[in-house]
């Protein structure tokens, strides 16, 4: 085998593994993603809160696996705080304003079922994203500057927004059909 022909099959394997590791973690932060929108439905107030961050912590462990990075529960857990801070309003008020707004007849049962699982869904979601970003770039947990991974968080959390409502409000998601599948067209 001639030295090209080394580095060619050496370059094909080293995409095919960058590839299953993109899969793997796809895989990873789509499934926690879900399971948070669950620990959303959770009724009792501050409960929801506390499975949400259990389902990252696992996540980001999960995470910190498929990458090869070794994994700091202390550091991701203030790396998780500064990240979701981003994305509450004013924090501790807007999360004591929403627990309020569940006790409401109706329109707090609505929005325990839709806007808390969506929330949830949707910083499982963003946060996996940035972290598994930042993993991909051959960044570890001791490295990882919230501060600075601000606005990709933001952005990945309005993309899981809309991810996060689609399969609560309709049960679906947005998973391409799988290879050989058919759509039916109207």
């Amino acid at each position: 085998m001639s030295e090209a022909e080394t580095i060619e099959e050496t370059e094909e394997v080293a995409v095919a593994k960058a590839d299953e590791i993109r899969a793997q973690s796809r895989d990873c932060i789509h499934r926690h993603s879900v399971y948070a929108a669950v620990g959303g439905l959770v009724p009792i107030p501050f409960l929801e809160m506390a499975t949400s961050s259990t389902i990252q912590l696992r996540m980001l462990a999960k995470l910190c696996d498929i990458y090869g990075v070794p994994f700091s529960e202390n550091a991701i857990k203030n790396s998780i705080s500064t990240l979701v801070a981003t994305v509450l309003p004013m924090t501790g008020v807007g999360y004591a304003t929403a627990a309020l707004v569940r006790k409401v007849p109706v329109v707090g049962t609505i929005f325990g079922v839709v806007a808390m699982p969506t929330f949830a869904g949707a910083c499982t979601y963003a946060l996996g994203r940035v972290f598994a970003w930042h993993f991909a770039k051959g960044g570890t947990v001791a490295d990882f500057d919230a501060d600075e991974m601000k606005g990709r968080f933001k952005d990945e959390f309005e993309d899981g927004k809309l991810k996060a409502s689609e399969f609560v409000k309709g049960g679906k998601t947005t998973a391409k059909p799988a290879a050989g599948a058919t759509t039916a067209k109207a």
